[in-house]
């Protein structure tokens, strides 16, 4: 069986939505006749986690290395706050660098740490100040605020290396620290290298660079990963701007997908019968935000002041705080409800008990091309959908399938009208006749595994 290095920032007991790609990559690469070894950050370096999803990392290798960034040494801090007042001899609060092997102690055990209080408090996170935080940290953090990373990842990727018996390295972004550490082990290793762009360049694509000088920074860094690597990128646009901006790239598209195991095996659970109930899941960070949902949902409710009682609004998973502030002001607190991280169990079968899935893009025409990997769950959760999202492939999968209804961002009577349309269909019960919710077995990330295992196949044998 061949062997390949993953260098894969967010890994359980991380959790979010980049962590499901590289985590199912990790899974299914095996039956392909590959074997994995993930080299990832020490369990505590991101704000948000799901110690549950560690339970999915089985007989896969994991080596975790210490990382200087704002997150981690935030929790550190925490860290020593809570061991203060009750210091035990000998203790060490915490997180070492080492090895684990599925779900002992670095990835499940108590290094995973936190349970339902601490994922609730790391579920929100203040808009102005990460904001503020963002800004700064794109001047002197290039190409992003882990490059901290970077250094504690080539020393233990060259130990792993000078081992012997890799075939290929894989690395996965955002944060593009990843191919960074890719594209100096390949240069010292000379291995064959498959970067995974799960999202464009964020610094070019979705953030902007603080000057030119750093636009033409980034866009160097870009070039160098896309002229040394085979690229895997998850939608046609990104395929296409890739290809036509850097015409040596050798370009792969392996789209996004859904975990069937977790979707089978997550409890079931029905739509209220005595109210509509609207569930979004997933994060609402980087200037995407609920304040035009929100206020659409205001003007249905106005125009017809019965259904308050009858309509519920479930929000699951991390936030920016604007999103509360936006409910507050508009009066819907007894309507909306933000669950904050919770386990990914949990977040489907809130999703399987909605009537309807909501779905938000951000409204900014560089990110149009872009499909939000919670889109695929939602169509195998076999929901309607309402999704906000612009032209592009993400609104023409909701429209390709017949899944649901679109509006743009921003377009507030839009969203006033769609969500109307869909509580009056449930109200005459006929809200599941309107749309297809058959099952799309297509997306299922075991297939993305094998099309993964295909193109590592190729480099290694040099096609």
């Amino acid at each position: 069986m061949r062997r390949v290095l993953m260098i894969v920032p967010f890994f359980p007991p991380m959790a979010g939505g980049g962590v499901h790609r590289p985590l199912a990559f990790a899974r299914h690469l095996p039956r392909y006749g590959w074997r994995p070894v993930v080299l990832t950050q020490s369990a505590d370096a991101y704000w948000i986690r799901d110690a549950e999803l560690a339970g999915r990392v089985r007989d896969v290798d994991v080596v975790r290395t210490p990382t200087l960034s704002g997150q981690a040494l935030a929790a550190a801090w925490r860290r020593r706050r809570r061991a203060a007042p009750r210091s035990v001899a000998g203790e060490d609060p915490g997180a070492a660098a080492g090895s684990d092997r599925g779900a002992g102690t670095g990835v499940g055990g108590a290094s995973a740490g936190g349970g339902p209080a601490a994922a609730a408090a790391s579920s929100r996170r203040s808009s102005r100040a990460w904001g503020i935080a963002r800004r700064l940290a794109s001047l002197v953090l290039v190409p992003d605020a882990y490059v901290g990373w970077r250094p504690f990842a080539l020393r233990a990727a060259r130990r792993l290396l000078a081992q012997g018996g890799f075939d290929a390295i894989y690395s996965t972004s955002p944060p593009e620290t990843s191919h960074l550490v890719a594209l100096a082990l390949h240069r010292h290793a000379e291995l064959p290298w498959v970067a995974d762009f799960r999202d464009p360049w964020m610094n070019l694509h979705l953030l902007r660079p603080p000057t030119p000088l750093h636009r033409a920074w980034h866009r160097r860094l870009e070039r160098a990963v896309c002229e040394h690597a085979a690229c895997l990128v998850t939608t046609r646009w990104h395929e296409a701007d890739l290809s036509r901006r850097h015409p040596r790239a050798r370009v792969h598209r392996v789209p996004n997908g859904y975990d069937g195991e977790a979707v089978a095996a997550a409890p079931d659970a029905s739509p209220p019968a005595d109210a509509f109930h609207v569930v979004h899941a997933g994060m609402l960070t980087q200037r995407r935000h609920a304040r035009a949902f929100l206020e659409g949902l205001r003007r249905v409710l106005d125009a017809d002041p019965t259904l308050r009682p009858r309509v519920r609004v479930t929000f699951v998973g991390p936030r920016e705080d604007a999103n509360d502030r936006a409910a507050e002001r508009l009066g819907l607190v007894d309507v909306v409800r933000f669950t904050g991280t919770v386990p990914h169990s949990r977040a489907l079968e809130t999703m399987r008990s909605a009537h309807v899935l909501l779905l938000i893009k951000h409204d900014d025409p560089r990110y149009r091309g872009m499909v939000p990997g919670k889109l695929y769950e939602y169509l195998a959760l076999q929901r309607p959908i309402l999704a906000l999202a612009p032209e592009g492939e993400a609104r023409e999968l909701v429209e390709t399938h017949r899944r649901g209804r679109c509006v743009d961002p921003g377009d507030v009577p839009g969203v006033a009208r769609a969500l109307g349309a869909m509580i009056a269909s449930w109200r005459r019960g006929g809200l599941d006749d309107e749309f297809d919710l058959a099952p799309v077995p297509q997306y299922e990330r075991a297939r993305q595994a094998e099309r993964l295992a295909v193109v590592l196949d190729a480099v290694v044998e040099g096609r």
